[in-house]
């Protein structure tokens, strides 16, 4: 009769050593994830090359893998916790839940922005998108994009729509298993974020195909352009009479363009990580019940804090001549930074 009370507080738990093994590998992103991101913010600060419009988002999407860090302690806490209840105050486990909430709704949420922003650039005339990719629009986004990211936070534990707190078959900060209409709430966060995901897509489909169109026009056109030129030595001289009016505008467009290829190339290589990132705990959401997988992909989701420092760190020139004077510490101004 005395074993009966101790069997609801036991039965519903993941078997511990899988919460070790997730808050070992937590532990290690954590660390990583906040010092490469902190050397991401402090490199576009003081590097006059890094401070690009682009780059706002690239800061934003930084903080907030800062901030997913940061709650990674407090999670690990309470999955390596063996008495079935969270081992420092409730208020604290839940506060840890909204920030995690938010930050990743921040995060999918500039990804969508940054996707956005590229289509603008390489789709639109250079004088057309310096209208939109201005810092003072882009930090309006920004704003847009915290507001967005709380209210999604707030709305649905306001409307009963499931209780922040811990779970304890998890062991993890996130949604209460008391609240029975938290599945809504889960399965919500699910469908924002493959939505958004959907959307990135979308910007970068759409990119790749202006880029393709453009390619075969400019090699129709010179093509055209060599045909007419080999027509009559009269046309040759004609042409050479007026090659700097002509001929200075479509190099300078297809610089331009080619700069701005690179930079959705890099971009494009985040956002696809950060979508493997994203995608297995996304499904997971929307199908119902508990399972193991739920608890390792949600160790899949918290590795998209570390993919921004690492992917620009191995692939952005700037980004790495900038990490290698910051970690070396030398005494160069940061602003000479060459591409």
């Amino acid at each position: 009769m005395e074993a009966s009370p101790q069997s609801p507080v036991e039965a519903p738990t993941i078997a511990f050593h899988h919460r070790v093994i997730a808050a070992s590998v937590l532990a290690g992103l954590a660390i990583i994830g906040f010092f490469g991101n902190t050397l991401v913010i402090f490199s576009v600060i003081t590097t006059k090359k890094l401070r690009t419009v682009t780059n706002i988002l690239v800061v934003n999407l930084a903080i907030a893998d800062i901030l997913t860090c940061s709650s990674l302690p407090f999670q690990i806490a309470g999955l390596l916790s063996q008495t079935g209840s969270y081992p420092i105050p409730e208020i604290i486990c839940a506060i840890v839940a909204g920030v995690g909430t938010t930050s990743i709704c921040c995060s999918v949420s500039t990804l969508v922005a940054i996707g956005f922003v590229r289509w603008y650039v390489i789709t639109r005339s250079i004088r057309g998108h310096q209208g939109l990719n201005t810092p003072k629009n882009i930090a309006k986004v920004v704003l847009f994009i915290w507001m967005e990211s709380i209210a999604l936070m707030i709305i649905p534990p306001v409307l009963g729509l499931g209780t922040l707190g811990y779970y304890r078959y998890y062991g993890l900060c996130t949604l209460t298993d008391t609240n029975p209409l938290a599945s809504v709430f889960v399965i919500f966060q699910g469908s924002v974020i493959i939505t958004a995901l959907a959307l990135t897509l979308t910007f970068y489909g759409l990119i790749l195909r202006h880029v393709l169109q453009h390619n075969k026009q400019f090699r129709d056109k010179f093509a055209d352009d060599k045909a007419t030129g080999s027509s009559s030595a009269e046309t040759q001289n004609n042409k050479a009479s007026s090659s700097s009016s002509q001929d200075s505008r479509p190099p300078m467009i297809k610089a331009i363009n080619q700069k701005e290829i690179e930079i959705t190339k890099n971009v494009f290589t985040v956002v696809c990580l950060f979508m493997i990132c994203f995608l297995a705990q996304s499904v997971n959401f929307l199908i119902p019940g508990i399972s193991l997988f739920t608890l390792y992909g949600y160790m899949i989701l918290m590795a998209n804090s570390v993919v921004n420092p690492i992917i620009y760190g191995l692939k952005h020139p700037n980004f790495q001549e900038a990490f290698k004077r910051i970690l070396c510490r030398r005494r160069r101004p940061l602003e000479h930074v060459s591409n």
